[in-house]
């Protein structure tokens, strides 16, 4: 009961700082899609696309090796020696990823690429500075700056697109401007500069750090094509306004990311700590752990489907009616692959990410085949079910995995229940009128506060 104390407390402070920055997505719908073309929203949503591909491949999802070793010291000195390594290791990719970036885009004729490279910069340093932040136990920080960020974003995305009508640039300027404000006030709580000293270097953990790393690497290449290659299929094969459509209806799945990312940091470091320690029950606290978490997230998948039928004319203009069509399945596909960050999550947390980047590459190579042969006759819709069908592999694939290091157990008759409840909150969301969406949506609340009204006892 005290991990799981200590696991909400955590993730209610990562909700907080994640609200807006997920919100944000989702209240400017009606803005992105009342003056921005489906044309001019899928260029900007595939060239987020090209450039997390680099990311991922050059910044080595440094930030997530350089805090799992923040948790092996217990005091702040200790801590500062990985925080240096990361450090290093970024600036060296910085400079990478600046020569790969203007190389390539200049080939591939990218639109607005000064603007576009600084996004994945800022994204990127932002990353870094967070996870500082985090592994020194500044969790008020982070999400005060996660808050602030976001409405400088929101504002400037309403001042330059709904008052001024610029152009779909002006979307990767406002997330500039966001991740500035962020970074500016992460670094009011931690002077980064103190790190360059002769102490804190340690070139033998650096390297260790850089290897650790590398799997990681991997990993996140893999990832990309398991998602983001999805939004590239769509627009090279069909157009970059069916990729606008498609982009429209994922945002309404960064609902249901607003809570998982939540999850996924409390649980990044309770897990990390718990990894390392000499506990030997570690089976039964992450069986209950990914138990808990799968179910929970089910049911919120279930409820935010009536719910999202609800909303949809509210938010999104009539030129992107055919999005409401992609949601059901898009959501089921991001809860797969929710539940899959958070068994790599725990993977990781035990030091066995070396066999991680194997999970993601049998997903993404089950992704790649589906979307190939079924894009032609289904169309956009593959990218949503290739990408359900991919994650699902991994999660299978991860779960075996976790099962060769810890006594892991799996509730399966209790998870049969919740996914027939999720079968019919979908085909309600399909076949039913607003006031069946509404019933259900009730209905569903209802449920799960009576599941839970032990833990709510508790907890109040």
């Amino acid at each position: 009961m005290k991990n799981l104390i200590k696991f909400l407390k955590t993730s209610g402070i990562y909700l907080i700082g994640n609200v807006l920055t997920k919100a944000v997505a989702f209240i400017m719908l009606p803005i992105y899609t009342k003056y921005l073309s489906p044309t001019d929203y899928g260029t900007y949503d595939v060239n987020i696309a090209y450039i997390t591909f680099l990311s991922s491949v050059l910044f080595l999802d440094i930030w997530s090796g350089m805090m799992r070793y923040m948790f092996d010291f217990r005091d702040i000195d200790g801590k500062k020696r990985p925080m240096l390594s990361g450090i290093i290791i970024f600036i060296m990719s910085t400079g990478v990823y600046a020569l790969f970036t203007f190389s390539l885009g200049e080939v591939m004729n990218i639109q607005y690429l000064f603007w576009v490279f600084l996004y994945g910069l800022m994204m990127n340093l932002q990353q870094l500075f967070s996870y500082i932040i985090r592994g020194i136990g500044k969790n008020a920080l982070f999400a005060s700056a996660g808050l602030i960020g976001s409405i400088v974003t929101m504002l400037s995305n309403i001042l330059f697109i709904a008052v001024y009508h610029a152009g779909y640039e002006f979307l990767y300027v406002s997330s500039i401007l966001g991740s500035l404000f962020n970074i500016l006030i992460l670094m009011c709580g931690f002077n980064v500069l103190k790190l360059f000293n002769k102490e804190n270097f340690d070139k033998g953990l650096t390297y260790e750090i850089f290897l650790f790393s590398l799997p990681l690497t991997i990993n996140s290449v893999a990832w990309w094509f398991l998602t983001a290659f999805n939004r590239v299929m769509i627009s090279n094969t069909l157009s970059v306004a069916e990729n606008g459509i498609y982009a429209v209806a994922n945002k309404f799945t960064s609902i249901m990311q607003l809570v998982d990312q939540a999850f996924q940091m409390a649980w990044q470091e309770i897990s990390f700590e718990k990894g390392g320690s000499k506990d030997t029950n570690k089976g039964k606290f992450f069986s209950n752990a990914i138990n808990e978490y799968i179910k929970f997230m089910s049911l919120g998948v279930a409820i935010l489907l009536p719910l999202v039928r609800i909303v949809f004319p509210y938010f999104v203009d009539k030129s992107f009616n055919n999005a409401l069509q992609i949601i059901p399945l898009a959501l089921v596909a991001t809860l797969f692959s929710s539940i899959s960050s958070f068994l790599g999550g725990t993977i990781t947390a035990i030091k066995q990410n070396k066999y991680l980047f194997t999970t993601t590459l049998s997903g993404t190579f089950i992704n790649i085949i589906v979307i190939f042969f079924t894009i032609h006759t289904i169309g956009v819709q593959a990218a949503s079910l290739s990408l359900g069908i991919g994650f699902l592999v991994v999660d299978i694939r991860r779960y075996i995995l976790l099962k060769r290091h810890i006594e892991l157990t799996f509730k399966f008759k209790q998870m049969l229940l919740i996914y027939v409840l999720l079968l019919g909150s979908s085909l309600i969301f399909i076949f039913g009128n607003i006031l069946l969406n509404f019933a259900t949506f009730l209905g569903l609340i209802i449920f799960t506060l009576f599941l839970y009204k032990e833990w709510l006892t508790k907890l109040i």
